[in-house]
């Protein structure tokens, strides 16, 4: 009993000594290259950012360029100071040069207008509907600083790639440096979301975005990879939690991290601003693809741990068996005889009173059988005590034999047994038992070539009907036993309570 509470303990400590360590290193190891990862993922996010905020800068540096060479021409000077002596011929001169700016399809037209708002010359390459497809705002600001509008989508017809527009003005000075007019073009953005939005190192999930603060929002302008019909319609709010990488770009912020995107999706990704537009660039990836890489790296890492607490419960299992197997075998010394095997004293009181509580909860009988041989004594002294060693053995082993399972034989030493019957149905069960016993051990032993006979005398007490203590019951059956020699020995007596409790 005891031996196993101690192995149960060692296998236990040894147990968590072995699976504190690995479930440790496990868990550093699945952090440290979810870490990594990270880090990798968020590195690769910024240098995009940063190489499209690079491409957005260079796009609209174009722009300005050609945009200032256009203003500071002097034709475009006399044609509204009106200094040219052939203004018809000087204008179709002027809208040819302009036309030369229109080599790409980035520029749909070109405007230079009079500070009375009237229209003095265009490139013509495009024509819109009513000369609605140039921002009015475009002209009333570019009249005081260059000015950039924001991008929106085109409803004229302008081809099948054709979607994306913004305008763009600056003014137009004398030769005193007096705005005189406004060069005002309109440019197409399509090939410039292209080239932004390349996906280009995003996997399957990834985007680039743009966003542009408009009051307690952050506009989208370019198209979603994930939501392609709802590009410059989706906003967030600035206080809210959706969105967050563009925001933060949008609001002036360089950054990169875990976030949650416009979807309500969770993201690793970089946000860069960008003051030549006032716009925030994202490069973002889903972090279930980010780490899906991790997967495989769990899957490994609880293989290992399963074949380590495998191990490590067999390692146990041996190691606490080893260490416990000394307090084992003297426990089972402490509770065994030495010389038969069979339970001893401490053994059989411990079992007796485990068989009377189960008896008083089934309402059930024990019978007690205290057993000395007779001649036993002779045995010895004839054939010397080894023979006489051997003799018990044997008497053991026949008593085993006569009882069954559920029964008990204990050897309370020299030639003195107790026999437990645990679930005797009634008092012919237990005389026919004892009847068993005694033919039993009447059979002569043939011990090394020596014949010994003996006889055994039986003394029995029956719980409830005799006592309910365990150590009573002993003591009254070996009364009987003491009864039952006086009486020619060889035979069986109830105790004289049971007699009594009978009659």
């Amino acid at each position: 009993m005891y031996a196993k509470l101690i192995k149960v303990k060692l296998f236990w400590t040894l147990l968590v000594v072995a699976l504190i360590p690995m479930a440790l290193i496990s868990l550093y190891s699945y952090y440290n290259i979810k870490q990594q990862i990270i880090s990798s993922q968020l590195s690769h996010l910024e240098a995009i950012s940063q190489l499209k905020s690079l491409q957005i800068e260079h796009f609209y540096n174009d722009i300005t360029n050609d945009l200032h060479i256009i203003h500071a021409s002097p034709y475009t000077k006399n044609l509204i100071l009106n200094k040219s002596s052939d203004l018809a011929g000087a204008k179709k001169l002027f809208e040819q040069q302009l036309s030369q700016y229109m080599f790409d399809d980035e520029i749909n037209k070109i405007y230079i207008i009079g500070l009375d708002g009237n229209i003095i010359a265009s490139s013509q390459k495009r024509v819109s509907d009513n000369d609605a497809a140039y921002n009015k705002i475009a002209f009333e600001e570019g009249k005081r600083t260059m000015y950039f509008s924001d991008i929106y989508l085109s409803d004229v017809s302008l081809g099948k790639d054709k979607r994306y527009l913004f305008n763009a003005s600056v003014p137009i000075f004398d030769y005193e440096n007096k705005v005189i007019g406004v060069v005002v073009g309109e440019f197409t953005a399509d090939a410039f979301f292209n080239q932004i939005q390349d996906y280009s190192g995003l996997g399957e999930s990834g985007e680039t975005l743009l966003g542009k603060k408009s009051k307690d929002k952050v506009i989208f302008l370019n198209p979603l990879r994930h939501d392609q019909n709802a590009g410059m319609k989706r906003s967030a709010r600035i206080d809210g939690y959706i969105g967050r990488p563009a925001i933060l770009g949008a609001t002036g912020h360089n950054g990169n991290g875990l976030s949650i995107d416009y979807r309500g999706v969770e993201v690793l990704a970089a946000w860069k601003y960008v003051p030549t537009t006032g716009w925030g660039i994202v490069a973002k990836i889903d972090q279930t693809e980010a780490f899906k890489p991790l997967e495989a790296i769990r899957n490994s890492i609880a293989l290992t741990a399963l074949i380590l607490l495998i191990l490590g419960v067999s390692v146990s299992l041996k190691m606490s068996d080893d260490i416990a197997a000394p307090v084992d075998n003297l426990e089972e010394e402490a509770y065994r005889d030495a010389l038969t095997g069979l339970p001893n004293r401490m053994m059989l009181m411990e079992l007796l009173e485990q068989v009377i509580n189960k008896a008083k909860l089934k309402d059930t009988i024990v019978a007690v059988m205290f057993l000395d041989l007779d001649g036993f004594k002779c045995v010895n002294d004839t054939y010397g005590h080894e023979v006489g060693d051997i003799l018990l053995k044997n008497v053991a082993l026949r008593l085993t034999n006569c009882i069954r399972q559920s029964d008990t034989v204990a050897r309370l030493g020299g030639d003195e047994f107790v026999i437990l019957l645990c679930g005797a149905q009634d008092i012919k069960n237990i005389e026919k038992i004892a009847a068993n016993i005694i033919q039993a051990l009447s059979k002569e032993f043939s011990i090394g070539g020596s014949i010994a006979r003996i006889g055994v005398s039986i003394g029995i007490s029956i719980f409830p009907i005799n006592t309910i203590n365990a150590d009573e019951i002993i003591k009254q059956a070996d009364k009987a036993m003491y009864e039952a020699k006086k009486s020619g020995k060889n035979n069986f007596k109830f105790t004289d309570e049971f007699h009594s409790v009978i009659i």
